[in-house]
């Protein structure tokens, strides 16, 4: 499929990875690094002017300096042959996981390993930073859940799902907001709780409260922080309702009807310091949303609870508050201290914490490319990588190769460099 860009400069997308309910994500011939988003037809009104917005309008991105992407930023807008807006190029990031997979035991079990406390104080912060990056240019996620943010074995996060952002536009002294329409109870405030996301103008402190359950979730087990046993009348109510009626269980005052977490998933765990932002969030918030720690508070105070991580001679991590190691028992070793970062930069773990084989890079090509081809029109010479000729603009298709169907093969190279036979 060809697409052109903005000054109608031809981009070769491959076949679709993933189909959604907005659209394809394809693949871009020849950038490795790029991934292109394809609305269909009945979901491209007002995509335009929103991300032509987002595009001159782009957060700092705090892992820059570290060739990451924290937010994967919407780059190019696409357009079909006839000039109509059809999608746009964004980051593509790979060897990852979701935070799912971080945060839920069972899953981590399964696919990661030394994943430890400390490991999932890196991840919590370093999202922190992240939406702080976003809402200090007024973009407010609004859909801030477990499945739009992508985890790399360095603890280096990503926000995905950026055009569904929230957008304010400022223009000749009017706002104009681009609202974000989509939302999961789980992860709302007590006054989003049976609102019509579609219609509301979000806040920073509403993206304050899916943080908060986020890092519950990543250093609490997975836990949601309002899921508890039920011991009142009747059945027990959702999850939504609990949240709506702030039964905070891990909090006496709110814990009406039900049974204190479990050890494992108790508050005393944490530094004290982030239990007391925990019971900010979810108990002094309730009834006003201003009083939620926003990102910055988290990402301090999760740099400081760092410090006072220990290891037990068993090699579990824990807060160095507690008396003794709550998985074993062990007497507590030594403080490890955490390597200082500055203030809104990203922390990175070294690459021992995830399992090797889901996160690896892909195996290099079987056959070394040659850096140039030759244009078919121009006969000039074009970057191997290159998706159009730029002497004369032809595109410059790659072939596929006859033995295991391989996209990609450049004209100029003898054999497919993911086989290595003869093309």
């Amino acid at each position: 499929m060809i697409v052109y860009n903005a000054v109608r400069q031809p981009i070769n997308l491959e076949a679709h990875i993933h189909e959604g309910g907005e659209g394809w994500i394809c693949p871009v011939s020849g950038q490795p690094t790029k991934l292109a988003k394809i609305y269909k037809q009945q979901k491209q009104a007002g995509r335009e002017t929103k991300l032509r917005w987002m595009i001159a309008n782009a957060p700092i991105d705090p892992s820059r300096s570290l060739g990451h992407a924290s937010i994967a930023w919407p780059e190019t807008l696409l357009y079909d042959g006839h000039s109509s807006f059809v999608g746009y190029v964004m980051p593509r990031i790979t060897n990852t996981r979701t935070l799912l997979h971080v945060f839920n035991p069972r899953l981590r079990a399964q696919m990661i390993t030394g994943c430890d406390s400390f490991f999932l104080h890196r991840v919590a912060r370093n999202l922190a930073t992240a939406i702080g990056a976003l809402h200090g240019r007024d973009y407010i996620v609004g859909d801030l859940n477990e499945s739009n943010i992508l985890v790399t074995s360095q603890a280096l996060v990503t926000v995905i799902d950026t055009d569904s952002f929230q957008a304010k536009e400022e223009h000749d002294g009017q706002i104009i907001f681009y609202p974000c329409p989509v939302g999961r109870p789980e992860y709302s405030p007590p006054e989003l709780q049976g609102k019509r996301f579609k219609g509301e103008v979000r806040q920073p402190e509403q993206d304050a409260f899916a943080l908060a359950v986020l890092i519950f979730q990543l250093l609490l087990g997975g836990s949601h922080p309002f899921r508890a046993i039920w011991l009142g009348s009747g059945a027990p109510p959702p999850l939504e309702e609990k949240i709506n009626l702030g039964l905070f269980p891990h909090a006496k005052a709110t814990a009406r009807g039900q049974v204190a977490p479990p050890p494992n998933l108790s508050l005393d765990r944490l530094h004290p310091s982030l239990a007391d932002l925990m019971c900010r969030c979810f108990v002094d918030g309730h009834n006003n949303p201003k009083n939620r720690p926003l990102p910055a508070e988290w990402e301090n105070t999760l740099r400081e609870a760092e410090k006072f991580l220990r290891t037990c001679p068993n090699q579990h991590v824990y807060s160095g508050h507690l008396m003794k190691c709550p998985q074993c028992g062990a007497k507590p070793a030594p403080v490890r201290r955490a390597a200082s970062t500055a203030a809104g930069a990203p922390a990175v773990v070294p690459a021992t914490a995830l399992h090797p084989n889901p996160l690896q890079p892909p195996p290099p090509l079987k056959t070394p490319l040659p850096p140039t081809q030759t244009c078919g029109s121009c006969k000039a010479a074009v970057p191997t990588t290159a998706l159009f000729c730029p002497t004369c603009g032809s595109v410059i298709a790659p072939m596929t190769c006859i033995h295991c169907g391989f996209g990609q093969v450049p004209h100029v190279a003898k054999c497919c460099p993911k086989c290595g036979k003869p093309t």
